[in-house]
C-alpha cells in the first residue's frame, strides 16, 4: 500500500474497497427503501392522475388480487429512484473517486449536474406529448378498450425512463470526446453496431405488440446519436 496525494486517493486493499462498497451500498438502500415507503403510501391519486393522463378516460382493469400492489410499488420505486438518482450517483462517485484519473473524475463532475437535468426533460416530454399520443393510437381502433394496469402502466414506466437516458446521449458524446474518454471517430465507426444492439436492447423492452413503443424508443436514440455525431464534426472542425 502507498499513499499519493490527497487521503482520499491512497490505494486501497480489496476488503476495504468492499467494505466501502459495503458502507455506501447500505446507506442508499436505507434512504431509498425510506423513500419508496413515503411514495407508496401517498402513491394512490397521484398513480389514478398519472393513469388518466395516459389514456384519457379509459376504466382501469385489474386482473389479479397483488395487481394494484405491484403497480403502486412499481410507482414508488420509479419516482423515488429519479428523485434520488442524484444522491445515488454521489454516492457510487465518492466510492470510484480513489480509482479514477483525474480527467476522468472532472468529466463526471461536468456532466452529472446537466445529465439529471435532461434525464427530468426527457421524461417529461415523453409523459406529456410521446406517451398519450402512442397510447391513443393504439387504442383508436378499439371502441371500449380493457386495459391491463400492470401492462399499460409498467410500458409505460419503461417508456418514460427510456427517453430519459436516450436525450443524455448528445451530452454524453461531446463530453467523452472533450475528455478524451471516446472520441469522434470511435463513436463514428461504431454507428451500425451500437445500432443494431439497440434494436435488440428495445424489442425486449416491453411487451407492446404495436410496436409503437419499440419504433419511438429506437428512433429517439437513432436521433440523439445523430446529433451527438453532428455536435462532435462541428466542433472537431472549428478546432482544427
Amino acid at each position: 500500500m502507498y499513499v499519493s496525494g490527497p487521503p482520499e486517493d491512497r490505494e486501497l486493499e480489496l476488503q476495504e474497497h468492499i467494505e466501502e462498497l459495503r458502507s455506501r451500498l447500505i446507506r442508499i438502500c436505507i434512504v431509498l427503501i425510506a423513500a419508496v415507503s413515503v411514495s407508496y403510501y401517498v402513491s394512490y391519486p397521484y398513480l389514478l392522475s398519472f393513469w388518466y393522463s395516459l389514456v384519457g378516460k379509459n376504466s382501469i382493469y385489474v386482473f389479479t388480487p397483488l395487481e394494484w400492489v405491484i403497480i403502486r410499488l412499481s410507482f414508488s420505486v420509479i419516482t423515488s429512484l429519479i428523485f434520488l438518482y442524484p444522491y445515488i450517483i454521489y454516492e457510487l462517485y465518492l466510492f470510484a473517486k480513489p480509482g479514477l484519473y483525474e480527467h476522468e473524475r472532472k468529466f463526471l463532475k461536468v456532466i452529472l449536474i446537466p445529465s439529471y437535468g435532461i434525464f427530468l426533460f426527457g421524461t417529461f416530454f415523453a409523459y406529456k406529448f410521446v406517451v398519450p399520443v402512442l397510447y391513443s393510437i393504439a387504442l383508436s381502433s378499439t371502441v371500449e378498450p380493457y386495459l391491463s394496469a400492470e401492462k399499460t402502466l409498467i410500458n409505460a414506466f419503461k417508456l418514460l425512463i427510456s427517453f430519459g437516458f436516450f436525450f443524455q446521449i448528445p451530452l454524453v458524446m461531446v463530453l467523452s470526446d472533450r475528455f478524451d474518454i471516446i472520441k469522434y471517430t470511435t463513436y463514428r465507426s461504431l454507428r451500425i453496431p451500437v445500432y443494431i444492439l439497440i434494436l435488440i436492447f428495445v424489442t425486449n423492452l416491453t411487451m407492446d405488440f404495436t410496436g409503437l413503443t419499440q419504433v419511438a424508443s429506437l428512433v429517439l436514440f437513432v436521433i440523439m446519436y445523430e446529433i451527438g455525431l453532428i455536435i462532435l464534426r462541428m466542433l472537431n472542425s472549428r478546432a482544427s
